[in-house]
């Protein structure tokens, strides 16, 4: 296999960092507006939006939550028109929207730190964007209900966790790629996603529609152990939750690159690129890597925290696996795989 988007905003409160100016400066005001997470994942994108504003008087961030595929069709809604200046996207996203054609490519010039990526992670963008972290995909667990984590996906399958698994459609970058995982934990190619939602269907799982909701049927104690990204798990584990994560293999460890990617056509496009830049630095790389975030760092030479091998790949042998979905076989049939998910899991 080959990889934190992912979140509703047609909930449609905004989750905002409003930096703030002298009254003096709001005639000259300019406002970014960038899709996020719509959680506290957003943190490290404030406080980078927070710099911004310092540096150039006058600019304020707004973050709205939601995943990509519902703001790429907004944007095609716009007609040329766009409600959002850039966003952050995983891989899969950045196929789809460069499908879509509502994407213009960062100049990796200016973008000054760039040149300090880790050499793994930039093929990820596809040319489009430049890498600001990565989230882990494993699989979250209520302690409670399952003393024995799973160690690889295929042991997910085990009669010992029948009834108590959730699933997240596939709308979502996370539910994609958990199509391909279940095609490849039994040696399938990625792109062999009939024979992955097969494999899911016999789990009879409970499906979420996004990871948000997910997380909560894993919170609320009506799943035992989902798919999950680390951070959401990250997230829960420091409110005092009974979870825990496991960094399943086989394949594996999984993670998602999250890039920031411009929209087309934006008025901002130069402080789209010094946004990028900011994030790229080390405070703001170590500032990501702390609890509760753990967001996996880009950049040589900035290690994650102690806490956060939890979650993230940190010995010798997890770093050398670490892999993601061969997102440019998976993420063109987004669509044909949504539709055949609900009609499989309708019920």
């Amino acid at each position: 296999m080959k990889t934190v988007s992912r979140r509703d905003f047609l909930a449609g409160s905004a989750a905002a960092a409003a930096i703030a100016t002298p009254t003096v400066l709001r005639a000259q005001a300019r406002e970014l507006v960038m899709i996020g997470y719509g959680s506290a994942q957003d943190e490290p994108l404030k406080r980078a939006g927070e710099i911004l504003g310092k540096r150039h008087p006058g600019v304020t961030l707004r973050i709205i939550g939601g995943l990509s595929a519902e703001a790429i069709a907004q944007i095609k809604a716009a007609r040329g028109a766009s409600p959002y200046d850039f966003a952050v996207m995983g891989s899969p996203a950045i196929i789809n929207a460069a499908d879509e054609g509502v994407l213009e490519k960062l100049d990796i010039s200016k973008v000054p730190n760039a040149k300090t990526l880790d050499d793994r992670f930039p093929p990820y963008a596809y040319g489009w964007g430049v890498p600001v972290s990565f989230a882990g995909i494993g699989v979250a667990y209520n302690k409670q209900m399952v003393p024995n984590p799973p160690k690889s996906w295929a042991d997910l399958w085990k009669p010992e966790y029948a009834g108590k698994i959730g699933l997240c459609r596939p709308q979502s970058n996370l539910g994609l790629a958990c199509v391909s995982i279940g095609a490849a934990a039994f040696g399938k190619p990625d792109s062999d996603t009939d024979f992955g939602l097969a494999k899911w269907k016999e789990l009879k799982p409970l499906v979420g529609r996004n990871p948000n909701l997910l997380q909560q049927m894993l919170e609320r104690g009506e799943i035992g152990l989902c798919p999950l990204w680390h951070d959401n798990t990250g997230i829960a584990v420091s409110s005092g939750l009974p979870l825990g994560y496991a960094k399943v293999t086989g394949p594996g460890p999984l993670m998602l690159p999250t890039m920031i990617v411009k929209f087309a056509r934006t008025a901002h496009s130069d402080l789209v690129h010094e946004f990028a830049d900011i994030l790229l630095e080390k405070d703001s790389q170590e500032f990501a890597s702390k609890p509760p975030y753990y967001f996996g760092t880009v950049v040589k030479g900035v290690l994650p925290p102690p806490g956060a091998a939890a979650y993230l790949p940190s010995t010798p042998e997890e770093i050398s696996s670490m892999t993601s979905v061969d997102w440019p076989k998976v993420a063109p049939n987004r669509g044909k795989i949504v539709e055949a998910f609900d009609r499989m899991f309708a019920a």
